[in-house]
C-alpha cells in the first residue's frame, strides 16, 4: 500500500529534493544507546528516580525523564554523562547510517548528539562543510539550507551544553516562542522534503513544530516522508492521520524481530531509494 507513495519519493530524491532526518535509531547500530536505556542507566543508582523514570519513558515522556534526572541528580552530572556516552570519537560505524553519504550529498538535519554522522561522512570523503549544532543553528546563513553539504543537529551536540535539548525545561526553550527549532525547521523545509529514519514519532516535539508550520504555511507546504514500522492493521490509519497533521506521510516496513529488522529494512529501502522509482 506504500508503493505509490515510494516511488513519488524516489522521483524526488533524484531531483535532489529530499532532506535526511536522521534520529537515535540509526546510531544503535554504532554502540550509542537510545533514549530510554540511557536514562535508565543514569538512574539505576536510586529507586525512587529510577521509578520515576521508567514511568515517564513507559509514557513516552522522555524530556520528563531527562528533567527528573537533571532535577534529582544534579544536572552538571546529566550534562557529564552525555559526554560520557555520546561524546565518542574512536568507534566503527555500522548499520544502514553508513548508506546515508551515498545517497544524500547535500546535508543532513538531526537531533542526535553524537558524530555518527560526521564520521560516516568523513570516511566517504564527502566531509561536512560546516555543522551547526545548537545555538549555533541561528548562525547559519539561509543558504545552507538549500545547496549546501552541512549538518544541523537542531538539539545540540554531546561536547557542549550550548542550545541542548533533552530535559522539559530545554525543550521550552528550543521550541517555544521565541525558539530557534521551528524557525530553523520552516527555513529547512522551504525546498525540500524531510525522510525521518530512525525516528519513532512517537511523542515527538519535533511533529508539534511541523504540526504549527503546516497551520502557517497551509496547502503551500512540501509532504514529507518517514520509513517507519508497520504498527499493525488496527494502529496503521489513526497514526497516518495523526503525522497527516504534520504533512508526514509514512512508508511502513514490518518487523517480527525488534534486534535485526529495522536495520535490514532499512538498508533495504535506501537501496531501493538510490535505484530510483520501483
Amino acid at each position: 500500500g506504500c508503493l505509490q507513495r515510494f516511488n513519488r519519493l524516489a522521483e524526488r530524491h533524484k531531483e535532489q529534493q529530499i532532506l535526511p532526518f536522521v534520529g537515535a535509531g540509526m546510531s544503535k547500530p554504532s554502540g550509542f544507546p537510545m533514549w530510554g536505556a540511557f536514562l535508565c542507566q543514569l538512574a539505576q543508582n536510586d529507586p525512587d528516580v529510577l521509578d520515576k523514570v521508567e514511568s515517564a519513558i513507559e509514557d513516552g515522556r522522555f524530556s520528563d525523564a531527562a528533567q527528573i534526572i537533571a532535577d534529582e541528580l544534579n544536572e552538571n552530572m546529566l550534562a557529564e554523562q552525555i559526554e560520557n556516552y555520546f561524546a565518542a570519537q574512536l568507534f566503527e560505524p555500522h548499520g544502514p547510517v553508513r548508506l546515508i553519504p551515498e545517497l544524500f550529498k547535500l546535508g543532513c538535519v538531526t537531533t542526535n548528539f553524537d558524530h555518527v554522522l560526521e564520521k560516516v561522512y568523513e570516511e566517504n570523503s564527502a566531509n561536512f562543510a560546516q555543522v551547526y549544532a545548537g545555538a549555533a543553528i541561528i548562525d547559519a546563513p539561509k543558504e545552507a539550507a538549500s545547496g549546501e553539504n552541512v549538518l544541523f543537529k537542531v538539539h545540540g551536540t554531546a561536547t557542549s551544553k550550548s542550545g541542548r535539548v533533552l530535559t522539559t525545561t530545554e525543550y521550552a526553550a528550543a521550541y517555544g516562542n521565541e525558539s530557534t527549532v521551528p524557525g530553523t525547521l520552516n527555513h529547512l523545509i522551504t525546498n525540500r522534503s524531510l525522510l525521518f529514519m530512525g525516528c519513532s514519532l512517537a511523542t515527538d516535539r519535533t511533529i508539534t513544530a511541523l504540526q504549527d508550520i503546516k497551520k502557517i504555511n497551509g496547502a503551500t507546504g512540501l509532504r514529507h516522508y518517514a520509513f517507519l514500522a508497520d504498527p499493525g492493521q488496527e494502529n496503521r490509519n489513526p497514526k497516518h492521520i495523526e503525522l497527516n497533521e504534520a504533512e508526514i506521510h509514512p512508508i511502513w516496513y514490518p518487523v517480527e524481530n525488534h534486534e535485526t529488522d529495522h536495520d535490514m529494512w532499512l538498508e533495504d529501502l535506501l537501496f531501493a531509494l538510490d535505484g530510483g522509482p520501483l
